[in-house]
C-alpha cells in the first residue's frame, strides 16, 4: 500500500503566511511539499519535478492562478496533475470558471483545516488508486508477454516485435538476421531425467541466452525447446558469428552431467520478403541442422559444426 510521504504537492501562493498555513496543516498527514511564491517559479518547479496535486492560488502578481492553471493543462506532462484552487474569491463566475479550465476542486479562503485536508486526501486517494491500477496493468502486461518457464519474452510478444521490426524495414532498410534455435534430445533427456530438470535445460539454456544477447535484440521462447533470438541491423556473417559464441558458451554449460546442445538455423530478411517466408526459412534451416545430427549451426551459405 502507497504512503502519503510517495506523494508529492505543491503549494502556490504569492503570500508566504498562507503557505505557512496549509504546510501546518499538510504536515501532519506527511506529504512531501514544495513551495512556490508565483506563476513563474510555480510553472518551473512543475516541469522540473513531478507532483501529485497542486495547490493554486488564483490572485497571484505578473501570472495569475487560471494562467498557470491554463500552461499546465495545454502540457501533455502536466494536464493529468489535478489542482486545488486556493482562493479568497467565493463568487459564482470564478468558481465556474476554475472548474471549466480542469481544477480537480476549489476551496474558499479562508477555510477550514480539516475540509482542506480532507480535500487533499480525496484528490490524492484517487491517485494512489490510478497508480495501483497502471502497476496492475503493467504487471499483467508483463505476464500477456512472458514465458513462465524462462522468464523470456513469448511467441506472441515475438511475433509483435518481428512484425514491427519488417514493417519499419520496408521504411528504413537496414539487416535483419533470424536465429531458430532448439535443444537437442529433449525428447530423452525428458524420459530418461524427468520433465522437471527438462524444464531445468531450458531454463538455463534460455538464461545463458539472455545475459549474451545484446539490448538490441529479442529473445524468446516459442513453444517446447524451440527459442529465437531476433536480431536487429546484424548480417548473416555477424549473426553467425554472434551465434557461434552463443552456441561455445552453451556447450561449456553442464547441469549435473547433462550436456546441453543446440541445433540452429539462422537465416537474414529479403528485402520484399514475407515475414511468413523469412520464419518459415529459418525454421526449416533450424530442423536441417538437426537432420545433421544436432550441435550444428545451419544457415543458407554454411554448416557451422561444433
Amino acid at each position: 500500500m502507497l504512503n502519503n510521504s510517495e506523494f508529492h504537492i505543491l503549494v502556490v501562493d504569492d503570500e508566504p503566511f498562507n503557505i505557512e498555513v496549509v504546510a501546518g496543516f499538510l504536515d501532519m498527514e506527511s506529504y512531501k511539499l514544495s513551495y512556490a511564491t508565483n506563476g513563474k517559479s510555480a510553472l518551473k518547479s512543475v516541469f522540473d519535478n513531478t507532483f501529485d496535486l497542486i495547490l493554486l492560488d488564483i490572485n497571484m502578481p505578473a501570472m495569475d492562478g487560471f494562467e498557470v492553471c491554463q500552461r499546465l493543462k495545454e502540457d501533455p506532462h502536466t494536464k493529468d496533475i489535478p489542482i486545488i484552487f486556493l482562493s479568497a474569491l467565493n463568487d459564482i463566475p470564478t468558481i465556474t470558471k476554475a472548474f471549466s479550465m480542469g481544477a480537480a476542486d476549489y476551496l474558499s479562503k479562508p477555510f477550514n483545516g480539516l475540509e482542506l485536508i480532507a480535500r487533499v486526501n480525496t484528490q490524492i486517494q484517487l491517485r494512489k488508486y490510478i497508480r495501483e491500477l497502471k502497476d496492475k496493468q503493467n504487471r499483467l502486461a508483463k505476464l500477456a508477454s512472458t514465458d513462465t518457464t524462462t522468464g523470456l519474452s513469448n511467441r506472441l510478444h515475438f511475433m509483435s516485435v518481428i512484425k514491427k521490426t519488417t514493417g519499419s524495414i520496408q521504411n528504413y532498410p537496414s539487416n535483419l538476421s533470424l536465429a531458430y534455435i532448439c535443444i537437442d534430445h529433449m525428447n530423452k533427456i525428458n524420459i530418461m531425467y524427468g520433465y522437471k530438470n527438462g524444464d531445468r535445460v531450458i531454463a538455463k539454456t534460455a538464461k545463458v541466452l539472455k545475459e549474451n544477447i545484446r539490448p538490441t535484440d529479442t529473445v524468446a521462447r516459442l513453444y517446447g525447446s524451440v527459442i529465437v533470438v531476433l536480431m536487429p541491423k546484424t548480417s548473416l556473417e555477424a549473426s553467425l558469428y554472434f551465434i557461434k559464441k552463443i552456441q561455445d558458451t552453451i556447450n561449456k554449460t553442464k547441469i549435473s552431467t547433462l550436456q546441453i546442445t543446440l541445433s540452429i538455423g539462422v537465416a537474414e530478411y529479403k528485402e520484399n520478403e514475407s515475414l511468413e517466408l523469412f520464419i518459415a526459412r529459418c525454421e526449416n534451416l533450424m530442423e536441417e541442422s538437426k537432420k545433421i545430427g544436432g550441435n550444428i549451426i545451419s544457415s543458407k551459405t554454411s554448416v557451422l559444426n561444433q
